[in-house]
């Protein structure tokens, strides 16, 4: 374990895509949807969403058209104002909203300039529910400790292991993963969308192979506040830097005090998204604390639809450039979002190269066909951790 300082909601991120084969600046927007019925004559299908463009989530955004020949397929081509979008599919209303084979039912679909997709619409109604997974091992929710300074406001953690503590004392070293976002890392009832990361099932797996040591799971819930405040907590900034000083310093300095953590206990950090930028801030901004961090789809440098700018990447070279202190893992996927991050994560892997960061120390990982979502992080996340703790000086 590093050495510590001894102490007693979510922003969208608009995303933009080139297909093959098309000249981005006439292709526009290209959508199919298949009915699973032929709906009555009387019926439209729109298409709502994040931009003005789209109604604002008003439920009635930009109509389709009706196939004469084949009613069961609708079509819709329009050139978007925004570089990209968020986006569901209606009758008209929220209380006919269209439940999808893909992915999860109802939830938030990422679209981009250039897209060109076919959908299938099983049905319409009212927007239900579904999760997907469990919690495994032993789960218990709390209020995270009050900020000594008063500016990060208290909300809930999620602490986990995957025995009882009795059960894993004297086993040997344990780690500790600290995470971002916990509301979504492992019980699905709690997530914004209905899946978790799985961290639960994947930390129990990953220990069953003997690919690491027991590791117990600490994650604190994002900003409950609402607007800016998830990514100006998680983000380089003045409020940025108070909620490090309290992660570290409170949050986390609190989980160490665990007897079951040793000297020899590993800690680890990991996010996505804006989740990502606080990972990597970490590793950067707090030497010799965290031995590794994941930072999965980090927005290191993105510009928006909407002209907001995230940039973590600039402060980072004012200060700098200082080297991560510990292993770090960076992922992305290629779809929607996706794309519109990568630009700013090759432009993050060609200053750590430049900041004669160690090869070895780093991990660069691509699904071209991964979306933005939790569904693609529980994917890639046992093997994320798998690297990071075969990074360690133990041997299974």
């Amino acid at each position: 374990m590093k050495k510590i300082f001894q102490l007693g909601a979510l922003i969208l991120l608009t995303a933009s895509c080139t297909l093959p084969g098309r000249n981005e600046a006439a292709s526009g927007v290209h959508l199919t949807v298949f009915t699973a019925d032929t709906l009555p004559w009387s019926d439209t299908l729109f298409i709502t969403g994040s931009t003005t463009q789209l109604g604002g989530w008003n439920g009635r955004g930009l109509p389709f058209e009706r196939d004469v020949d084949n009613p069961l397929r609708w079509t819709l081509h329009f050139q978007s104002v925004d570089s990209a979008f968020s986006y569901k599919l209606t009758l008209g209303d929220w209380s006919h909203e269209a439940k999808l084979a893909e992915g999860m039912a109802f939830r938030d679909l990422g679209g981009w300039r250039t897209m060109d997709t076919t959908l299938y619409a099983q049905s319409f109604g009212m927007a239900e529910r579904v999760n997907d997974g469990q919690v495994s091992g032993y789960l218990t929710v709390m209020d995270a400790p009050m900020d000594p300074e008063g500016i990060i406001p208290s909300r809930k953690m999620w602490v986990w292991t995957p025995y009882d503590l009795k059960q894993i004392d004297g086993t040997g070293p344990v780690d500790l993963l600290l995470m971002s976002d916990g509301q979504n890392c492992i019980d699905p009832a709690t997530s914004t969308f209905g899946v978790d990361w799985a961290v639960d099932e994947a930390i129990l797996a990953l220990m069953e192979a003997g690919r690491i040591r027991p590791t117990i799971v600490v994650a604190l819930q994002c900003a409950t506040e609402g607007g800016d405040r998830r990514r100006l907590e998680y983000g380089p900034g003045e409020l940025g830097e108070a909620f490090t000083d309290y992660l570290v310093h409170t949050v986390l300095a609190q989980a160490l005090e665990n007897p079951i953590l040793s000297s020899e206990s590993h800690v680890y950090f990991a996010g996505s998204s804006m989740g990502g930028v606080l990972a990597f801030r970490l590793l950067t901004e707090y030497p010799d604390v965290f031995d590794g961090a994941l930072a999965f789809s980090p927005a290191v440098y993105v510009e928006t639809g909407n002209g907001l700018v995230v940039d973590a990447i600039g402060p980072w070279r004012k200060n700098g450039r200082p080297a991560p202190s510990g292993y770090l893992y960076v992922d992305n996927g290629g779809v929607g979002l996706e794309a519109q991050l990568q630009p700013g994560i090759d432009l993050l892997l060609k200053e750590l190269e430049q900041s004669n960061y160690p090869v070895d120390h780093l991990k660069w990982v691509r699904d071209k066909k991964a979306e933005h979502s939790e569904v693609a992080w529980r994917q890639r996340f046992p093997d994320a951790l798998a690297w990071l703790a075969g990074k360690g000086d133990w041997v299974p």
